[in-house]
């Protein structure tokens, strides 16, 4: 995945200081803006200063926009990522530190599931952040540029699943009977495996759906357009980074297979 493509647009006023990702600067966005495109919250969207009362999508009871629908689908699916990431959280990671006797080491845990509670943590926030929106797409659009800005971008996704840590467990009889278990009680249909490959498999999606608002905005042009670009520059940059991260992982444990050993999770894990 190349770097993504900056282009220049008029300056806004800070909100809070950017956190850079990797070499590929995220543009300042505009505080106490106008609503321009007839379609948000009534009750203004976080984060904005002196912005003025926004009208809701249609009337009650009417059907949706198509706009409307893909705020809604991003607020449904964040919801669901969310219950994923807490089943990860609760049902393994925390049955693995409640067990009486050890049942997996302190590496295989760190290689497993990195920093799944950082991104546990986000997803939550950004969820009622999302929730508070009203079906706002420029509100939206104001909460991912705001998560990134008070974080760092390795808190969204780890680099991916240590495949070797996971194979592993699943060659040991009581690991893979312990993780079968938690599987059962959580009546997964799939294994941790797949569970654990959601957050580089999400933040590969929210630049994709925040397109999906850009390209049916009403006015494509005015400030309110603008912070919904702001928002997929932003995204794009963080699922640029984590993908960077991932290729880089990915490569270490190739390395490491080649000479017979184990691949060191503090060199491969994100910042958070």
């Amino acid at each position: 995945m190349a770097p993504p493509t900056r282009h220049p647009r008029p300056a806004r006023h800070l909100l809070a200081p950017a956190v850079p990702c990797r070499a590929v600067p995220c543009r300042p966005w505009a505080e106490g803006l106008r609503n321009t495109n007839n379609n948000a919250n009534p009750g203004g969207w976080p984060g904005a200063r002196g912005g003025h009362p926004l009208a809701p999508f249609g009337s009650p009871g009417s059907e949706p926009s198509y706009l409307g629908r893909v705020v809604l689908e991003i607020v449904e699916s964040e919801r669901t990522y969310a219950r994923d990431l807490r089943s990860i959280v609760e049902g393994y990671l925390g049955k693995i530190i409640d067990a009486e006797e050890p049942v997996l080491r302190p590496e295989q845990v760190s290689a497993l599931f990195g920093n799944i509670e950082d991104i546990y943590e986000l997803s939550s926030t950004l969820l009622q952040n999302l929730e508070s929106c009203a079906n706002d797409p420029v509100a939206v659009a104001v909460c991912f540029v705001t998560r990134v800005r008070v974080g760092t971008p390795g808190r969204w996704g780890a680099p991916g699943v240590s495949v070797a840590a996971l194979a592993e467990c699943m060659r040991s009889k009581a690991q893979a009977r312990f993780l079968r278990e938690c599987q059962e009680r959580l009546r997964h249909a799939l294994p941790l495996g797949a569970y654990l490959l959601k957050p580089v498999q999400r933040i590969l999606k929210y630049h994709l759906l925040l397109q999906e608002i850009a390209k049916h905005f009403e006015h494509k042009s005015g400030d309110d357009y603008e912070v919904v670009l702001e928002a997929i520059d932003t995204m794009t940059c963080v699922a640029w980074y984590i993908n960077d991260m991932k290729r880089k992982h990915e490569h270490a444990i190739r390395q490491q297979v080649g000479t017979g050993g184990a691949p060191s999770s503090s060199s491969t894990r994100p910042s958070s």
